[in-house]
């Protein structure tokens, strides 16, 4: 077993334009912990983890709890029987990878046809910025923090929900198509 126990793994282009950072940073020894019957050895582990993240199949916002940091999902098959999914947050601007495990393929194919893996639940920013109802709502004496309002600018809140969307919905379109020509390729 290696005595390496944290890594720092580059993600691929999509999960980087997602998260805002070309690097994610894992302590492998307390994600080998926490599935010891899934990998050989942290060797194994670290391999998992660098074949999801550097070529995803699935990528899912995984941030059900409307935190103010980013979560992604990403899933990849790795074999005929085994897919993979790694966890990535990226809080205060550092990418952790937070989860990773292998499960039986079927787990693959249930994630691939949720209904909601196009559609991105809470997307945030990666570093919250006060917009300007929460200056109001924070100003205990009531009075508005905001000297003028335009209604013809975008909130960038709502720009990085719409790209983000629009950036999961491509990535899930082209990966779903080619997972299910690989799977009939297989059954064969």
């Amino acid at each position: 077993m290696s005595n390496k126990e944290l890594e720092i793994f580059e993600l691929c282009e999509r999960l980087s334009e997602l998260l805002g950072d070309k690097e994610a940073i894992a302590d492998l020894k307390k994600l080998y912990a926490k599935h010891p019957e899934m990998f050989k050895d942290m060797n194994e582990l670290s391999n998992t983890i660098k074949e999801v993240v550097k070529e995803p199949e699935i990528i899912i916002d995984a941030n059900r709890d409307k935190r103010d940091y980013e979560v992604i999902k990403a899933a990849k098959i790795i074999n005929d029987k085994k897919m993979a999914d790694v966890v990535i947050k990226n809080e205060n601007g550092t990418n952790e990878i937070f989860h990773a495990n292998q499960k039986r393929i079927k787990e693959f194919n249930r994630l691939s046809n949720k209904n909601n893996l196009l559609q991105v639940e809470t997307p945030t920013p990666s570093t919250h910025q006060l917009n300007g109802l929460e200056l109001i709502d924070k100003n205990p004496s009531g009075a508005n923090a905001l000297s003028a309002t335009d209604e013809n600018i975008i909130p960038q809140k709502d720009k990085f929900v719409k790209d983000f969307k629009a950036k999961l919905k491509e990535f899930n379109t082209k990966n779903k198509s080619k997972t299910q020509t690989e799977e009939r390729e297989l059954k064969r």
